[in-house]
């Protein structure tokens, strides 16, 4: 039997306009003459709907959601900054009627799902994780499912997709603006080396926009850029005690999440390296534990809740409406001054 992706294909529009049309939905506002060929299409494919697609269910207020996690499980216990994004997504799904499949699917595992099975689709991760996750990545293709990438742009041209992000430039902005009025002038970076994207190295824009505004201010210094494979606290600990036994550290370091800033300030301590006194920190994300650590952490708020409400919203959006064409939402940030960072 035909499916609701048959028709839609057929006649030239979504499957959730399909599936609206097909269950009588007279809220749906579509023009009758598109209304007409759904349904002449409709019945010359020979369906006989059987009210138990994953799409019909979308139009009735059901869906079935894949919430499809880049990362492994380790990952999120290592830096809780997805957890509240994921838990902030699946509350809201349920809320909306929605209900919600779970997948944690590292690259390394090769997971197959069959995305055709839902009604739509969040991922959750970073583009890296997308582009090595094939199987995933051409299923979701393939399947005509309403998308939202949750916390990352793939700029994959071969989906249509809604995009919740960051404003990383203002980010990093609101950071070195700091240091500047405390007058600063050697300012480091401890990151990650970024990820490999469609077998290019794509450097973390955490990186490049602290580059450039620290180029343009004539303070860039190759030899205060350390990086790590992995953005985990032991990763970054080990960084640090190997750029403190070289010696001449900067005034301040900005910190690419605050899992490894709470490495470094471990590394610190230990060395008896006074902070912010000798050397003030600055790290992004805020997740709940860094203002309980000593000293507390100085960090930019990435508004992690706000992401996942917002994911939520797009993709129930999309699969109501049958919206097509894709938005790119950017979410603020904040400054959260704390003990590791020197004021004003």
């Amino acid at each position: 039997m035909p499916t609701l992706k048959d028709i839609a294909t057929k006649a030239g529009v979504s499957i959730t306009s399909v599936s609206r049309v097909l269950n009588r939905d007279d809220s749906f506002s579509i023009s009758e003459s598109t209304k007409k060929k759904i349904w002449e299409t409709a019945e010359g494919l020979g369906y006989k709907g059987t009210g138990t697609n994953a799409e019909e269910e979308a139009a009735r207020g059901k869906a079935t959601v894949a919430l499809v996690l880049l990362y492994s499980e380790y990952d999120e216990i290592m830096d809780s900054y997805y957890q509240l994004i994921r838990v902030t997504v699946k509350d809201a799904l349920i809320e909306k009627g929605c209900r919600v499949r779970e997948f944690f699917c590292p690259a390394k595992a090769g997971k197959e799902l069959d995305m055709s099975r839902f009604s739509g689709t969040i991922l959750i991760g970073h583009a890296g994780g997308w582009y090595r996750n094939e199987k995933i990545r051409q299923s979701v293709i393939a399947s005509g499912i309403p998308v939202v990438f949750a916390d990352f742009d793939p700029e994959d041209m071969e989906v249509e997709a809604d995009c919740v992000v960051n404003d990383f430039h203002s980010l990093v902005e609101k950071a070195l603006s700091h240091f500047f009025r405390l007058s600063y002038t050697t300012i480091g970076y401890v990151g990650t080396y970024g990820v490999a994207v469609s077998g290019r190295a794509v450097e973390d824009k955490r990186f490049l926009y602290f580059k450039q505004i620290l180029e343009e201010q004539g303070l860039y210094r190759e030899e205060f850029v350390w990086k790590t494979d992995i953005n985990y606290a032991q990763n970054a600990y080990r960084l640090c005690c190997q750029m403190i036994e070289n010696g001449d550290l900067p005034r301040a370091l900005f910190i690419e999440n605050d899992a490894m800033a709470m490495g470094c300030l471990r590394a610190f301590e230990e060395n008896g390296i006074r902070v912010p006194e000798e050397l003030s920190v600055i790290s992004c994300n805020d997740v709940p534990t860094v203002e309980f650590i000593s000293p507390a952490l100085s960090t930019v708020h990435i508004y992690g809740d706000l992401i996942g409400s917002m994911s939520a919203e797009l993709l129930v959006e999309q699969m109501r409406t049958g919206r097509v064409r894709g938005i790119r939402a950017v979410i603020p940030n904040k400054l959260i001054l704390r003990q590791s960072c020197a004021r004003e």
